[in-house]
């Protein structure tokens, strides 16, 4: 190496994409060591490059599908705000590409199903906007299974009657009524089946 030469600097750069919390990790290396102020002299401290998509309200700077990544990263747990996000940018969201469709399965664990294809350009695409009404329709669905229909089967099976579910469960006795007519016409305890025929009225 001659005494003129230069090395070109290569840079980590780490993108934290948890949808729960913000980044509670260390930032640098002195926050990972046991060292006094007397022997950071002799110590090289090196800074973590952290994207933390939590540090972040707007990201009106991407212009590829990594804006859209990092907004369903951002706000997953708001999902008002998401909703908010999404309509703004409906264009964008209905033209999601493959790779960023990958991602946000990974990554957000939002799935994006094959019939939200759509052909562009001769190139796929996804509509994420129909996918987010899905996803809202799913969750849903997953609470009033979970916490109402779940529970009274669970107390029929212990033969408790309309009344005592209604008020173990502080639920109005009409709604307690409707999923044992529910549980009735299906003939099981198949939770998914009496949802379907508790939310469908036919009952």
């Amino acid at each position: 190496m001659a005494k003129d030469e230069k090395f070109i600097p290569i840079i980590t750069l780490v993108v934290y994409c948890g949808t729960e919390y913000p980044w509670e990790g260390a930032k640098c290396l002195y926050d990972l060591l046991e060292i006094g102020d007397e022997m950071k002299d002799f110590v090289t401290n090196y800074k973590l490059n952290l994207y933390d998509c939590h540090e972040h309200d707007t990201f009106d700077e991407y212009h590829t599908g990594l804006r859209q990544l990092f907004e369903v990263v951002r706000y997953s747990q708001d999902k008002e705000k998401l909703k908010e996000i999404v309509e703004k940018n409906r264009e964008a969201y209905s033209r999601i590409d493959s790779e960023t469709r990958d991602l946000l399965e990974v990554v957000a664990k939002v799935r994006i199903k094959e019939e939200y294809e759509v052909m562009e350009n001769e190139e796929k695409k996804y509509d994420m906007c129909k996918a987010f009404v899905d996803m809202k329709l799913e969750g849903v669905m997953e609470g009033q299974i979970n916490y109402l229909i779940k529970p009274v089967c669970k107390k029929l099976q212990k033969n408790k009657p309309a009344a005592v579910i209604a008020d173990e469960l502080e639920e109005e006795l009409v709604e307690i009524e409707r999923v044992i007519a529910a549980q009735q016409q299906v003939g099981s305890y198949d939770a998914e089946q009496i949802y379907k025929v508790y939310s469908a009225g036919g009952c």
